[in-house]
């Protein structure tokens, strides 16, 4: 079994369900390693490091990622509930596809490019957040706030539970389907005539 302890290295790594992860672990650095139906919940993963790394089948739901850096990472199918993606100290280049992330916090931090496929953010914080040529296809976004984001250029299509004020978000080029569109309308005070 793997042993994993504070202020170490692991390249080209994969880590499954048989690594016990400490319940608190500091100052590791993971670059182009593989996280295949590890067991993350509630753990306290202080400045770690991720570069290049996959996360496919893990559950890290109310982990504690304060100082951590994501970069250039990939989740698949994994279980992220009611994480606070604020406190971390990068995250860039990173892709969620097929992933549970209700209630996570994305608070005015800079999200531009980076992509939700077919994930479930039900309750999720996007308020003041730049999300210029985001992308959210396929995903549920029931109850998601995005009061003050940038949202220029960005992509919902086939999204669903999508609601945005047109006067509190920023909107230029953002792809969205027809009943979203119809909502704003509607929230604007238009209404909709002819055929």
């Amino acid at each position: 079994m793997k042993q994993l302890r504070d202020a170490s290295e692991h390249d080209n790594e994969t880590f499954g369900r048989e690594v016990a992860f400490p319940a608190r672990l500091e100052r590791v650095d993971f670059t182009d390693c593989e996280f295949i139906g590890t067991e993350l919940r509630s753990a306290r993963l202080l400045g770690c490091r991720f570069f290049d790394c996959r996360f496919e089948r893990v559950d890290a739901s109310a982990a504690d990622l304060t100082d951590c850096t994501l970069r250039g990472s990939t989740f698949y199918d994994s279980k992220l509930l009611g994480i606070n993606w604020t406190i971390l100290r990068s995250l860039a280049a990173t892709r969620w596809e097929r992933c549970l992330l209700d209630g996570s916090c994305f608070q005015a931090l800079d999200l531009e490019g980076l992509e939700w496929s077919d994930s479930r953010l039900h309750e999720a914080d996007f308020s003041d957040a730049r999300l210029a040529q985001a992308v959210f296809h396929g995903s549920q976004l029931d109850g998601a706030n995005f009061n003050g984001a940038d949202l220029t250029g960005s992509d919902f299509t086939r999204a669903s539970g999508l609601s945005i004020d047109p006067q509190h978000t920023r909107l230029s080029g953002t792809l969205v389907e027809m009943d979203v569109l119809l909502r704003m309308a509607s929230a604007l005070g238009l209404k909709i005539v002819g055929s």
